[in-house]
């Protein structure tokens, strides 16, 4: 029947009541019910190995172990596990059997490499803690292919190394099993646990020392076939041929002029991974750093640059940084790849304040010493630049001269002399500070200048120095030639005004034409008598005729128009105002036929003055709408005085 005790409750003395204890003599499990009452069990505590006293006879509620009553005794927190460890080597003992873990060994690529899988084997000629040469293993038993393996059950500590040692010397396999976790689990399932379950590892393999011996022997032969590759790479390493690169050599030259040689191995016999001398391959790179300016620069961008050169020793040219490490670390101390000699050449100039370093390899040169390089080689070219500077206004202004002027001085003789006249040496003077040369490079403008305004015949006083050079028979050409012009352009200026004059007469009699053309036009539009128009003389326009008004000018032009457009006004006005007396003395006669039946005495009645008209006609006063209805009220009043009369 199954049942969830456990071996920690059966050996726990923490409440007095123990139920499993520990054969005095055999060391074996003795449970209460088993054994004699009292003292006479023969049984001590798993825990602390004390006698304990056997409480099962008699008036005894439960039966259980206990401690003599005279004995002050602690707990025994680890009765249970040096119980589990006795059951553990019983379990084994009596089943005649475990599981073996598999094993692996790391591969000569460093991946692991499986040896032997997990397996449960038999077990014969099992025996419990006997001792053997050195040691006493808790379980020795033989395998079934011969071997003998032993078996250590590991509780509280797992198996010491010297112990292990000894057990190798004796050529056995051993296998250690872990059971310090399992004193609380049921006592029907710790056989599964010890043969087959728990953690367990075998300390000692014949098959695994076999592959590893082997793995061993060919992680030899590597290392063998490695140094011999490595120290043929130190022989080219080593190899003193070194060949003059002449362009690197004149650059390293160039630097030392400019104080850098604290920067440069000048004097270096050491092996190298270059085929040139080391000061060639370290100017190039400090000129490509004060050249890059704000540019980081890794040690790669170098090696690019040496590597289109060649000049890397071919067999070491792609030696990768780790590889050189490992040759330097087990060969040749002194051994570097390309890529590292530069690496480490960088460090030194950051070591020395010479670069920055920025994560990641990269490198830029320091302010400091870039500013110190550009002062130096502006100290170095100034006398070059001011040479160039001094040729290049002397031919200017012998380009300028014509060769009635004469010839310019030998350049070098001029300037020696003009040197002289400072009190110094062409060399001192070139280089000099004070000001002397910008007082002739000042000159020499003030020479040229003078020449160029002189060629554009502007009057200009020479200047007071002349930088040592014949300018007069220049001077004088120039001045002469400017008169000259001067006289041409007047006259030229002169034919221009007379054309000028002509051109704006010539227009301005066409523009004349033109008004008296438009004037023409326009009078034969209007007038019946045109010509008579043009040729009368328009008092209130100063007596001028039509045509003399336009040809004078526009406004003359725009006041004849205006005459005529109001000589249009009034003769349009004048026949309006006539259709209009005409259409009123028609209606005026109609309504006089309508009133008047003899038309005699209408006509008569038309024709005559009336007095109430003012002594007027009747046809000439009606004149308009207002006019009609006064001769109408007339003729009305005409008609009435005819009717009382008796007259019709």
């Amino acid at each position: 029947m199954s049942t969830n005790i456990t071996l920690a409750d059966l050996t726990s003395c923490a409440d007095g009541m123990v139920l499993v204890a520990k054969d005095n003599v055999d060391g074996s499990r003795r449970h209460i019910s088993k054994v004699a009452n009292g003292l006479r069990c023969g049984c001590v505590c798993f825990g602390c190995e004390r006698a304990l006293v056997a409480r099962n006879g008699g008036d005894v509620k439960r039966h259980h172990f206990a401690h003599q009553p005279d004995e002050v005794t602690a707990n025994c927190a680890t009765a249970g596990e040096t119980a589990l460890h006795i059951l553990a080597k019983e379990i084994i003992a009596r089943h005649r059997r475990v599981t073996l873990p598999a094993t692996s060994v790391l591969g000569i690529d460093g991946k692991t490499v499986e040896v032997t899988a997990e397996r449960s084997i038999d077990l014969t000629d099992v025996r419990l803690e006997v001792v053997t040469g050195e040691v006493v293993p808790d379980v020795a038993a033989t395998m079934p292919d011969g071997r003998r393996i032993f078996i250590e059950i590991a509780n509280t500590h797992l198996c010491r190394q010297e112990k292990i040692e000894k057990l190798d010397a004796m050529g056995v396999e051993v296998l250690e099993i872990r059971v310090s976790e399992y004193k609380d689990h049921s006592l029907d399932d710790l056989d599964g646990i010890i043969l087959d379950i728990a953690p367990r590892r075998l300390l000692l393999c014949s098959e695994v020392k076999a592959i590893a011996a082997r793995i061993a022997e060919d992680r030899k032969w590597q290392e063998d076939e490695k140094i011999a590759a490595a120290e043929g790479l130190v022989a080219v390493y080593r190899d003193p041929l070194i060949r003059n690169h002449k362009k690197a050599q004149l650059l390293a030259e160039d630097l030392v002029q400019l104080g850098l040689s604290d920067f440069l191995d000048l004097e270096d016999d050491r092996p190298s991974a270059f085929i040139i001398y080391r000061r060639q391959w370290q100017a190039v790179i400090l000129d490509r750093l004060y050249k890059a300016k704000s540019e980081l620069l890794t040690p790669m961008d170098f090696l690019e640059t040496f590597a289109n050169g060649k000049w890397p020793k071919p067999e070491i040219a792609y030696t990768k940084s780790e590889h050189s490490k490992w040759i330097a670390a087990n060969v040749a101390e002194e051994f570097k790849s390309p890529y590292e000699e530069v690496h480490a050449y960088l460090v030194r100039l950051r070591r020395d304040g010479a670069v920055r370093e920025i994560s990641g390899k990269r490198f830029g040169m320091e302010h400091d010493l870039r500013q110190r390089i550009t002062a130096s080689m502006d100290r170095r070219e100034l006398p070059g630049h001011r040479t160039r500077e001094l040729k290049v206004a002397f031919r200017n202004i012998a380009a300028l001269m014509a060769p009635e002027d004469g010839r310019l001085p030998n350049f070098d003789l001029w300037l020696k002399g003009r040197a002289e006249s400072f009190g110094s040496n062409v060399e001192d003077f070139l280089a000099d500070a004070d000001g002397d040369f910008d007082e002739l490079a000042d000159q020499l403008a003030a020479v040229e200048k003078m020449i160029e305004d002189m060629q554009r015949h502007r009057d200009v006083d020479p200047p007071d120095d002349m930088a040592g050079l014949p300018m007069d028979r220049l001077v004088n050409r120039l001045g002469l030639a400017r008169i000259e012009a001067q006289e041409r352009a007047e006259a030229e200026m002169e034919v221009r005004r007379q054309r000028r004059e002509a051109e704006t007469a010539a227009r301005l009699k066409l523009e004349a034409e033109e008004r008296v053309s438009k004037v023409e036009k326009a009078a034969i539009i209007e007038l019946d008598h045109a010509k008579d128009f043009l040729r009368t003389q328009l008092l209130d326009l100063g007596g001028k005729t039509p045509r003399e008004l336009a040809a004078e000018s526009l406004d003359g032009l725009i006041k004849v128009q205006a005459v005529l457009w109001k000589m249009r006004e009034d003769r349009d006005t004048a026949r309006r105002t006539e259709d209009l007396r005409k259409r009123m003395v028609g209606q005026l006669q109609e309504r006089v036929y309508s009133r008047i039946v003899r038309r005699k005495v209408a006509d008569l009645w038309l024709s005559q003055r009336w007095p109430a008209l003012g002594g007027v006609k009747l046809v000439d006063y009606c004149v308009d709408e207002k006019t009609l209805a006064r001769c109408i009220v007339v003729l009305e009043e005409f008609v009435a005085g005819e009717r009382k009369r008796g007259r019709r």
